[in-house]
């Protein structure tokens, strides 16, 4: 869905970002087959602090007078397989945050580890300038995410497998629930914490 299909009053789309630490990232680079508990903590503990601080900013936006919505949070959101009506990738992409990578990860000044979240709302402020003119164009097709994934799910000749990731996942989170997640396409790479272009 388009942002005035969530808000027809919309005039913005806010997307954040916030990087994992240093010990979850550097945690995450020590055994490779695996995800580290701390990155499974930082996956879900961290999407549960998005949710929060999403809502906690829709209420101030709405409090000041500006309609807005957390997509992601309301009840006509839907995700099936490998596809959804809203994705904060690429609301992250078209604000201009950052570009994709190999692993479909979104590569920006702050590196690809970390969550996302986006507010859609009417009140109008001053977009940001891209500093990109290609979907791909941070990523420098390394291969290292490819490297480290325990799923084999990447390859720079075709790019990422979903099914592949995400019948790794299954077995994640089979081990760990609640928790789930991997992340090793995002650690131990030249775009962990940075723009490997720069």
């Amino acid at each position: 869905m388009k942002p005035r299909e969530w808000l027809p009053s919309a005039n913005t789309v806010i997307v954040y970002f916030f990087p994992f630490t240093d010990e979850i990232r550097e945690s995450n680079r020590k055994v490779m087959s695996w995800p580290s508990n701390e990155w499974l903590h930082g996956r879900i503990d961290g999407h549960e602090f998005m949710r929060e601080f999403s809502l906690f900013l829709n209420s101030r936006l709405n409090d000041e007078g500006y309609k807005s919505l957390v997509s992601g949070l309301d009840s006509r959101f839907k995700s099936t397989g490998f596809t959804s009506n809203w994705s904060e990738r690429h609301a992250a992409y078209i604000c201009g945050l950052g570009t994709f990578g190999l692993s479909k990860g979104i590569i920006m000044e702050k590196g690809t580890a970390g969550r996302f979240g986006s507010i859609v709302t009417e009140l109008r402020l001053k977009p940001d300038i891209k500093k990109y003119n290609s979907i791909y164009e941070y990523c420098i097709n390394c291969g290292v995410c490819a490297e480290n994934c325990p799923a084999e799910a990447i390859s720079t000749e075709k790019g990422k497998d979903h099914k592949r990731c995400s019948d790794f996942l299954d077995i994640v989170k089979e081990k760990h629930k609640p928790y789930y997640g991997c992340g090793k396409c995002q650690v131990g790479v030249p775009c962990e914490n940075r723009n490997p272009k720069d």
